[in-house]
């Protein structure tokens, strides 16, 4: 599949050789539409589709409703870690991650649930409590990884705090997709302000995805091996029950590619401003990348403890990726560097 993908990248740089190279104002506008839009209708698809389903779960509560609410949490987990490499515009204005995705502490959850003085409403949930509290990483707490989530469920705060969260998710996710499509701050769709040549479209991207992976390589990966202090951290890595610290990896190297080279069909990322040669380069290393994740045995947390060269060896390849970007891509569309808003707050 990789490679099919890569040869079609190959077909249409050569493709695209007799001509000239297109405006940047059109390369964002493709990318937008190609990608970053149906990466955020998709999660205000994936979300809406979780809020049902555990709504459905509190209303039956048996092994087949209960799979069916971890099947829509994990799809949706896929589609936000797609997004963060977009992470531009209205998600950092609305600091989305705080609602959607952020490590939880699971204690303060089971005090919030077992506190009958507090309201577990829509407007608490999504504003008056903290966001360690709430989020992808409440639900899959409250799910857990046995059936002996079922028995919990039947305390009815405990659904009603579940099925509140889900709603928070829902709605954050409905309002980024209104935001790029609809309009954003009372205006214009952002889509159309992000192709807009006289902003820096090119350097938000750049710079979002340039901080994805060094956040995964020296932040998460980093950490938890060790590389990055004396002391191993595997905690480093946000994992929960369902260990799908590997399947995020993938899916938020899926939405690096996308930015950078595409995502196959004529969806070209940045790549008709980047070259034929550093593109295919990009490609290169991307495969090479997957490859070694796919090396790694999930959970995350767990092979960086019992296979940590795996690890290791994953984290070397995305960091070659994060090298080309931050050294070649910059210097080649004349990025300027900044700082991410969302420094020390990003879950992943």
């Amino acid at each position: 599949m990789r490679q099919a993908w890569a040869l079609a990248v190959a077909a249409v740089l050569m493709a695209a050789c007799g001509g000239g190279t297109p405006s940047r104002s059109s390369v964002l506008g493709d990318l937008a539409d190609g990608f970053i839009v149906p990466a955020y209708q998709q999660l205000q698809s994936d979300a809406a589709a979780l809020e049902e389903s555990v709504s459905d779960l509190c209303g039956a509560l048996d092994s087949a409703s209960l799979a069916g609410a971890r099947d829509a949490l994990a799809a949706t987990r896929r589609s936000w870690s797609r997004t963060e490499a977009v992470w531009v515009g209205p998600v950092m204005d609305r600091r989305s991650w705080a609602a959607v995705r952020w490590p939880v502490a699971d204690q303060e959850i089971e005090d919030l649930i077992a506190d009958t003085s507090i309201e577990l409403d829509y407007e608490r949930l999504s504003s008056r409590i903290g966001a360690d509290q709430r989020g992808l990483g409440a639900v899959e707490y409250v799910l857990g990884a046995g059936d002996e989530a079922l028995s919990a469920l039947e305390d009815p705060r405990r659904c009603q705090f579940l099925t509140g969260v889900a709603e928070v998710i829902a709605n954050e996710a409905d309002q980024l997709g209104e935001d790029w499509t609809v309009g954003w701050e009372e205006g214009d769709p952002y889509r159309d302000q992000f192709g807009d040549a006289e902003n820096d479209g090119i350097d938000s991207v750049v710079n979002d995805t340039l901080f994805l992976l060094e956040a995964i390589t020296d932040l998460e990966l980093g950490n938890a091996l060790g590389a990055m202090s004396r002391e191993a951290d595997p905690t480093a890595i946000d994992e929960g029950p369902a260990g799908a610290g590997v399947d995020d990896l993938r899916h938020r190297l899926d939405g690096a590619r996308a930015v950078l080279v595409g995502a196959g069909d004529d969806r070209e990322g940045l790549s008709p401003l980047l070259g034929g040669e550093l593109t295919e380069r990009l490609v290169e290393q991307f495969n090479a990348a997957y490859g070694a994740v796919d090396s790694v045995q999930p959970p995350l947390r767990q092979a960086v403890v019992n296979s940590p060269e795996t690890v290791i060896e994953a984290r070397d390849a995305i960091k070659v990726v994060q090298i080309t970007v931050a050294t070649e891509v910059v210097s080649r569309l004349g990025v300027v560097i900044g700082f991410s808003d969302a420094d020390g707050d990003s879950s992943g």
